[in-house]
């Protein structure tokens, strides 16, 4: 039986952090995440682990510490949000192109300017591309149980690639909720001891890390970072099938709620499927078939199975909590329907930027948008050749004040 408690976000992942005790833990306090670090290092004054921790003297310092620290054959960890993950930005990539599993929790606050520290994406959307595995969490519970699975993922000989776990600013870091921890000794067994195959300590195998890598390589080895990124797929799946045996909680690609006989379906990440949800549990109340698609794994990206989830559906509508600025749709949304088109499917797909800097997104909101969809599937239904609508501004923000 796993252990009930009641705990925030940033709690439950520092908590997460103290049991699985890694060899180092470098950070440098910013809003939301400044209590996660602040936690652990109590359980480090506490001699509850036995982690060098190192306060550094800004986020890109932590992460330079983390790879030293991981290059050195060590585990390593951090947390950060928003401007700080932009300052660690250099190192972001270093980590991933050194093929390091260092692990990340990432509390998304808004990036500036202007200032602004609540939460929306844009943080995380900003690093996509970096090479870092991303898990997104719905909840505490989530959270706490991908920072769980995070080294055993990161750390395979088929991945070595860097982990990064998101959760909500404020939203769930700071929200306490119950939550069931499981046994230090049961997470010691599930993590286990990192044993890296090459590390600068070997005096057995001297290394050089982070050479020069010119024209001759560097088109290969990131091929490799490709690969490794592509295998993180699998090695993710089989991770959460453990983790479900000593847990009892299952976790996939992405959550199917009430998706099966959907004709109308929402697709988003992290706390947001929680409002969907109660919106989803009112629509089918009423009769009408709504449904959602929330995605956990976002690197790397389940395209094929979110596609085949998808091809029955009447209308889907994708929700970004960032706004790429390309004028044409957030990351997600692009993701999706790259997706989907791949795979021959074609569903009337809408996106809808909504809650930048915080900004609330209510029941009402997201039901407002499964009406959308509704008036989309019933145009598709007046098709009598059965050709796909074309879909009127299929580019829309949720809960802006005033008209675009």
């Amino acid at each position: 039986m796993g252990i009930r408690e009641r705990l925030s976000g940033n709690e439950a992942a520092a908590i997460a952090m103290k049991q699985i005790n890694p060899d180092v833990v470098a950070a440098f306090p910013i809003t939301p995440s400044t209590e996660i670090p602040q936690y652990f290092s109590t359980f480090v004054n506490n001699g509850q682990v036995d982690t060098e921790f190192v306060a550094v003297e800004s986020e890109h310092s932590a992460m330079s510490a983390c790879i030293g620290a991981q290059s050195a054959g060590g585990r390593a960890m951090t947390a950060t949000s928003a401007n700080g993950l932009s300052l660690m930005w250099e190192m972001i990539y270093i980590a991933s192109s050194l093929r390091l599993p260092i692990v990340m929790s990432l509390v998304n606050r808004a990036v500036s300017g202007p200032l602004n520290i609540h939460n929306d994406h844009s943080d995380a959307m900003g690093v996509r591309d970096a090479g870092w595995i991303m898990l997104f969490s719905e909840n505490n519970q989530e959270a706490y149980d991908n920072l769980l699975m995070a080294h055993k993922i990161a750390e395979h000989k088929d991945v070595q690639l860097p982990l990064m776990v998101c959760q909500d600013g404020f939203i769930t870091s700071h929200s306490i909720e119950n939550i069931e921890l499981l046994e230090d000794d049961k997470v010691k067994s599930f993590v286990g001891t990192y044993k890296p195959e090459h590390y600068l300590l070997n005096d057995k195998e001297p290394i050089a890390v982070g050479p020069l890598d010119l024209q001759a390589y560097l088109f290969e080895h990131k091929t490799q970072q490709a690969i490794a990124m592509k295998n993180a797929k699998k090695v993710i799946a089989e991770v959460s099938k453990e983790f479900e045996k000593i847990s009892g909680r299952k976790y996939e690609f992405f959550e199917k709620y009430k998706l099966e006989d959907s004709e109308i379906v929402i697709v988003c990440m992290n706390s947001t499927a929680g409002t969907t949800k109660a919106a989803v549990d009112e629509l089918r109340e009423q009769g009408i078939k709504a449904g959602l698609l929330k995605v956990r794994m976002f690197r790397p990206f389940p395209a094929e199975e979110i596609a085949e989830a998808l091809k029955n559906a009447k209308a889907v509508a994708v929700l970004d909590k960032a706004d790429s600025l390309n004028a044409v749709g957030g990351a997600l949304y692009e993701d999706v329907t790259s997706g989907m088109f791949v795979n021959n499917v074609n569903v009337p797909t809408i996106n809808y930027v909504y809650g930048i800097g915080g900004r609330d997104t209510t029941v009402s909101d997201i039901k407002s948008v499964y009406k959308d969809l509704e008036e989309i599937a019933s145009e598709q239904k007046k098709q009598s050749n059965g050709a796909k609508v074309k879909v009127e501004k299929p580019y829309r923000y949720l809960g802006l004040r005033g008209e675009i």
